[in-house]
């Protein structure tokens, strides 16, 4: 007879016999058990008395890479978009949106529906196109995106982005980490010559917050444009999920191929491609990284500060006017804020609350 066969009470009643007649072994023969097995349940008996005797619930299996239906779903999703990505690739884009998930896993899952390699994928990704386009169109737009095209006040909604800009001679390569904020225009954009440099959220905690801080502004909703080729920049680092919650800011990342209309912060990235990359060449004084980030500076300063708004609410205002409209709104001290921050203006003095504020902000400057 099996040991497993034998109940709590069965059990107290052989360990009773064994004791009663002195003798293990023959008490483990009549009931055919193991000498191994009794003590077991001895040792059990003694330590936690009846309650240890009772057969113990066979624990499920742990399974550190099962996949939950919704992430699946996910995955399965994201391959019918981009059949060409791997396990990597999906790995960078779902970490992005919150979900947790290990390359493995989602090789499992890939390779369970045979979709490992990218024949596969492709071959997948056109089977379900029809479905995928009554779907989108029952869709729709995200409420979410239609509010991002009604922003009513600084910080409302802001557009965060990673390009990829070009190579240029004489320079090298140029990266582009920009913030625009879908109200006041005001630009605020950090460059980088090596892919390897680019840190995001430190540049985010020492700029952006700290200019938050000086001008008791929030930003209310960060969304984060996807740029395929530098999600990983996003998700790597664990700080910005520190930063925002600690901000309590709505952050989410847009994919711009699902709607035209979400190319929002195109025509501030296209503004400067026009009006300064374009000119690079011809400047054959641009012949070091340093003196095109020098140069991009005073050309964003003159943006912010010189170029009138021809769009919206706020048409034949400048960005920066804006912005120090709602810090006096908020109450800040102008005389309080470090003089490294200020510079002088010349011509252009936004009046605030009767006050002539003489100053204009550099924007640009690292702390």
């Amino acid at each position: 007879m099996k040991s497993e066969g034998f109940n709590a009470h069965s059990k107290y009643m052989i360990i009773k016999h064994a004791l009663k007649v002195n003798n293990v072994s023959r008490t483990c023969e009549v009931f055919g058990i193991s000498r191994t097995t009794f003590y077991n349940w001895y040792r059990s008996y003694q330590k936690h008395g009846m309650p240890g005797l009772k057969n113990k619930e066979p624990l499920k299996p742990q399974m550190p890479n099962k996949v939950s239906k919704i992430i699946e779903d996910e995955i399965l999703a994201y391959v019918q978009r981009f059949p060409e990505d791997g396990p990597k690739r999906i790995y960078y884009e779902l970490k992005s949106e919150g979900f947790e998930i290990g390359e493995s896993g989602i090789y499992n899952v890939l390779k369970r529906h045979n979709l490992s390699r990218k024949v596969q994928r492709i071959s997948y990704s056109k089977s379900k196109a029809i479905h995928a386009q009554l779907n989108q169109q029952r869709q729709g737009v995200k409420p979410f995106y239609h509010q991002a095209q009604k922003a009513t006040y600084p910080g409302h909604f802001v557009i965060q982005r990673i390009d990829f800009v070009g190579k240029f001679e004489l320079i090298g390569k140029i990266y582009q980490y920009s913030l625009y904020d879908l109200y006041s225009k005001l630009g605020v954009v950090k460059l980088y010559n090596k892919k390897q440099d680019i840190d995001i959220w430190y540049f985010f905690e020492r700029k952006i917050v700290y200019l938050l801080k000086t001008f008791n502004l929030k930003i209310e909703h960060l969304i984060t444009k996807k740029s395929k080729e530098f999600i990983s920049y996003f998700v790597k680092n664990n700080k910005y999920k520190e930063i925002i919650t600690a901000l309590k800011i709505n952050h989410c990342f847009i994919e711009p191929e699902k709607d035209c209309r979400l190319g929002m912060g195109d025509d501030f990235y296209q503004f400067l491609l026009q009006d300064f990359y374009n000119k690079i060449g011809r400047e054959r004084s641009f012949d070091s990284f340093i003196k095109i980030e020098k140069a991009f500076h005073k050309f964003l300063r003159e943006y912010n500060f010189s170029r009138k708004i021809t769009s919206g609410y706020n048409t034949g205002k400048v960005p920066a006017e804006v912005i120090l409209k709602k810090a006096a709104q908020n109450n800040v001290d102008f005389d309080t804020i470090p003089l490294w921050l200020l510079v002088l203006v010349g011509a252009n003095k936004p009046a605030l609350n009767g006050k002539i504020i003489d100053y204009n902000i550099d924007f640009t400057k690292s702390t």
